[in-house]
């Protein structure tokens, strides 16, 4: 890679957030010499084109700079879609929301705004259906160089990041918008057929973010996420896309009573599991001590059995662990007298390394898990040594 300044150039220096153009180099003989890869600014102003060379370039040479055209379109739409969005944004939400950065590539747009609180699904339906509304209205796009005084008198909106020299250039879309902006745009708002808004969320203290795409981009967003719903319809048996969201809902709540009845279930099991548990106390030095491996779902199971122990108060030590799903779970859990002199935090550290895990919790109650199940046994017999000591 090298950098390259010509006496003239088509190519635009990335600013104001729109990114660089890229293209060719070609020699007197039609041959491409060099890709253009970046332009940036050089010291004094100067476009300075980074490329990869792929002959040799020769200083003093005359060459013709050939922009990638299909590209150099797709950033024209999305910063004259950035324009949009922007007074879209300050219609809906209020005067108050102004530009924070924008980001002006080939595929999407991205576009930060100081906006305090959250922006509602109903207010970005409202946002996306206004710009799309000046798409459809194909309202000319035009441009004009002045004096800053006369364009702040035709309401140009300034970011005030930005410093203006006396003569400035305005982008003006009809009466929806206009604004300062050395940038390239479309002719007519009908060249971006299609604006959809892809994300919106904070990144940072009263900043939002919206990214999303025009034309042939926001079609293909939209044909992919209607792929998407027509794959489901079809594996839920849906003939109709529009009982698609209805049949979810009828899903979810067989989900939610089939999943009640299974805790329900389990819950059971786990307590016809403690009675025998409960009943099998042993003596060590710090108390006595319950300590033994079920076969229940979880650690939920061991939790509920640990606050059965509790309100029974069947021993001064609980010890419990279970295998789910490949792992280990421990509970550890100490009466309220004894979380004086040992804590529960204390117990499950020394003993989790045996199943490979770790944990920690509160000193009447701790849980750790680990990857090891073979480990259980030995863990229960650490438990043993350690409250023995």
């Amino acid at each position: 890679m090298v950098d390259v300044i010509f006496d003239r150039t088509p190519f635009y220096a990335e600013m104001g957030g729109q990114v660089a153009d890229t293209g060719d180099i070609i020699d007197n003989h039609g041959t491409v010499v060099a890709k253009v890869v970046d332009v940036q600014h050089a010291p004094h102003q100067q476009n300075l084109h980074r490329v990869e060379v792929l002959t040799e370039l020769k200083q003093g040479a005359r060459y013709k700079l050939v922009v990638a055209a299909a590209r150099h379109h797709k950033i024209e739409k999305n910063h004259t879609a950035t324009h949009l969005l922007d007074q879209a944004l300050r219609n809906v939400l209020g005067g108050r929301t102004q530009q924070a950065g924008s980001l002006v590539e080939a595929d999407y747009l991205r576009f930060d705004f100081n906006h305090f609180g959250q922006v509602t699904p109903d207010d970005l339906d409202k946002v996306e259906e206004m710009v799309n509304e000046q798409i459809w209205a194909e309202i000319p796009v035009t441009t004009v160089e002045t004096d800053l005084e006369s364009a702040k008198e035709m309401g140009a909106i300034a970011l005030f990041s930005d410093k203006y020299g006396d003569r400035v250039r305005v982008v003006k879309i009809g009466d929806f918008n206009t604004e300062f902006c050395g940038g390239d745009h479309v002719k007519n708002t009908n060249e971006l057929g299609l604006f959809k808004i892809v994300s919106e969320a904070g990144v940072g203290a009263g900043v939002r973010r919206i990214e999303a795409v025009t034309s042939a981009a926001a079609f293909k967003y939209l044909q992919t996420r209607a792929d998407l719903a027509a794959q489901a319809a079809a594996s839920l048996k849906v003939t109709q896309l529009p009982e698609l969201p209805k049949r979810l809902e009828e899903l979810q709540d067989q989900l939610k009573a089939v999943t009640k009845e299974n805790e329900q279930l389990q819950s059971k099991l786990a307590a016809q599991a403690a009675g025998d548990v409960f009943k099998d106390v042993q003596t060590t030095t710090a108390g006595s001590l319950i300590a033994a491996e079920l076969n229940v779902a979880g650690m939920d199971q061991l939790r509920q059995l640990a606050d059965q122990w509790r309100s029974q108060g069947h021993s001064d030590f609980l010890v419990l662990a279970t295998e789910a799903n490949g792992k280990a779970n421990l509970l550890v859990a100490v009466s309220d007298d004894k979380a004086k002199t040992v804590k529960a935090g204390d117990l499950i550290k020394a003993i989790s390394p045996a199943i490979q895990g770790g944990g920690g919790g509160r000193p009447t109650l701790a849980q750790a898990g680990g990857k090891n199940p073979a480990g259980i046994q030995a863990a229960l017999t650490q438990a043993v040594e350690f409250l023995n000591h």
